[in-house]
């Protein structure tokens, strides 16, 4: 297996990169083919590439694509340049890796640079790991992409970021917080479904402004049609509760400790059950949505219209 080749250009151009990329896979043998989709990762600087890299690197192995990381800086003054690096793999590898710093002008017509270096005939994917954007759906490299994804549980009041998002919603967007709870509701799924009657209240614990729990709270709210309220765990870092109570007294609760692994599934009159409930990585939520291709609908009504149903959440955007 041949080592992986990285190449470092300055004062560079699109359409010179590609060529490059081409020169390479030939002289190695190497091809584009089976590559399912080009895969953009923007960062707002350069000391966020290595660690863009590296998530791409797992999802990657599962959707096999070209990352074509950007670093978006917000200086747009200045005669336009590029400065360039290009990693290309073994034969068998998953991706091609470009990192583009735009500089000057240049960082002004981002959608412009990418456009030569796009594998033709598959779909583009946008993501932000870091800083989302206003409104992903008109950024340069929002709009060239069928889905975007952001993840607001990077920024410094997440929640915020999130009802932000809710404002300029379109339909392809999604955020990775979302996909960080769909284990959470696969397992509170399977319980609901064994309940003989309906709840007549819920109460969903977590961290004061992590998405996790209020998108949970949103989802069960939508989904059972009774009342739900989030209630803040001071000691929480996403989620750790989620409490079903019933007319005749009874409960049921899915609880897991902040650093635990395992969840606890209290039901009234039977013993304890423990339940693997694993945090998820970044590496995983990102493959999941690039499982899916199409607009995510029930994740976009929940963030345009149940999301603002929850009392705690209202109070946010009054604040």
């Amino acid at each position: 297996m041949e080592a992986p080749v990285i190449i470092t250009l300055k004062d560079t151009t699109s359409h010179e990169i590609a060529s490059r990329i081409v020169s390479l896979r030939e002289d190695r043998g190497a091809t584009t083919l089976g590559r399912v989709l080009t895969l953009i990762i923007v960062v707002p600087d350069l000391i966020d590439v290595d660690r863009a890299i590296e998530i791409s690197d797992a999802a990657s192995r599962e959707h096999p694509c070209r990352v074509i990381v950007v670093v978006d800086s917000p200086d747009t003054e200045g005669a336009a340049r590029l400065n360039a690096q290009i990693r290309v793999g073994d034969a068998a590898g998953p991706s091609d890796v470009i990192v583009l710093e735009p500089k000057g002008q240049a960082a002004s017509a981002l959608d412009t640079l990418v456009m030569p270096l796009l594998l033709s005939d598959t779909p583009v994917v946008t993501y932000w790991p870091v800083a989302a954007p206003h409104n992903p759906g008109e950024h340069p490299l929002g709009r060239i992409a069928i889905r975007r994804i952001t993840d607001s549980r990077g920024s410094e009041c997440p929640l915020k970021t999130l009802l932000g998002l809710s404002q300029h919603y379109t339909p392809g967007d999604t955020d990775l917080g979302w996909a960080g709870v769909t284990l959470w509701r696969a397992l509170l799924a399977t319980i609901a479904a064994e309940f003989d009657q309906m709840p007549v209240s819920v109460l969903v614990r977590g961290h004061e402004t992590h998405p996790s729990s209020y998108l949970v709270a949103a989802w069960i709210h939508r989904m059972l049609g009774v009342p739900v309220t989030r209630q803040t765990d001071p000691h929480a870092s996403t989620i750790t509760g989620v409490h079903f109570y019933f007319a005749h007294g009874s409960q049921v609760s899915l609880q897991r400790r902040a650093s635990s692994n395992v969840a606890h599934l209290h039901r009234s009159g039977l013993a304890t059950a423990d339940v693997n409930l694993p945090k998820r990585s970044v590496q995983d939520c990102l493959m999941e949505e690039l499982r899916r291709l199409d607009p995510d609908v029930l994740y976009g009504e929940l963030l345009t219209r149940d999301l603002y149903l929850l009392p705690e959440a209202a109070e946010r955007i009054a604040q």
